[in-house]
């Protein structure tokens, strides 16, 4: 699952995440539409949130998706001190995004993910 609200970082993330295997859920641009995909109850393996989304944060996401077990990485322009603080612990990639970052970093919380 891919949630960002800048259009060119989303397609590019995407369109990498499509290369490497992934079916890509979104991406999406805002916490309702991240929530919809959610509530469809679809199988989401691991997401990728850009914490700040056109002025709202993702953190309603994050903490569902968590709940659900699923691994979650933020991608933001903000530093982990930034974060919130239930949030200190999740895997971080700061904008400018190295894709290739990205993908190993979730490449090993799928490997290391209890399996469902």
């Amino acid at each position: 699952m891919v949630v960002e609200d800048e259009y060119l970082i989303a397609r590019d993330l995407t369109e990498q995440l499509e290369v490497a295997g992934a079916t890509v859920l979104g991406p999406v641009a805002t916490v309702d539409a991240a929530t919809r995909i959610i509530n469809r109850d679809e199988r989401i393996d691991a997401a990728v949130l850009d914490v700040k989304l056109m002025g709202a944060v993702v953190y309603p996401v994050a903490d569902t998706l968590r709940r659900r077990g699923v691994p979650i990485l933020f991608a933001t322009g903000y530093d982990r001190d930034s974060l919130a603080p239930a949030f200190q612990d999740v895997l971080l990639c700061e904008k400018p995004l190295e894709t290739s970052r990205v993908l190993s970093l979730l490449s090993e919380q799928l490997r290391q993910a209890p399996s469902a």
